[in-house]
């Protein structure tokens, strides 16, 4: 499988996206991989690559094609406060790029997210 995004190398790893509920995965090869590190690091959005890819230098074992991202063995709170940390990064992204009705479905549905994972908390 090439890469989804130099669309030349084989694809060795890959970005799973828990979206709306909706698990995507694009796939990625090392080269663009270590370049996308490069820009979350001057970009200072290393802990949010971190949850797309799983991989980070000194990782020794990458996430591997038909892995997920949200095990199913971690607690259903576990994986809303990784969704909603996903959701936030979108939404940023969204308003950045001007897609506004996005990032209202995306604000509305990171609000209602909170109210159920913060009422569990106390």
């Amino acid at each position: 499988m090439k890469c989804q995004f130099c669309h030349k190398n084989e694809a060795d790893r890959i970005f799973y996206v828990d979206h709306m509920n909706t698990e995507y995965q694009f796939s990625v090869c090392e080269s663009c991989l270590q370049k996308m590190w490069q820009q979350s690091l001057a970009s200072r959005y290393t802990e949010a690559f971190q949850n797309y890819s799983g991989w980070w230098p000194g990782q020794p074992e990458p996430r591997k094609f038909g892995e997920k991202v949200f095990p199913e063995k971690a607690d259903t709170e576990l994986k809303k406060k990784r969704q909603l940390s996903i959701l936030k990064i979108q939404l940023k992204e969204a308003a950045a790029q001007e897609r506004y009705e996005e990032a209202a479905q995306l604000r509305d549905h990171i609000a209602r997210m909170e109210k159920e994972v913060c009422a569990h908390e106390g």
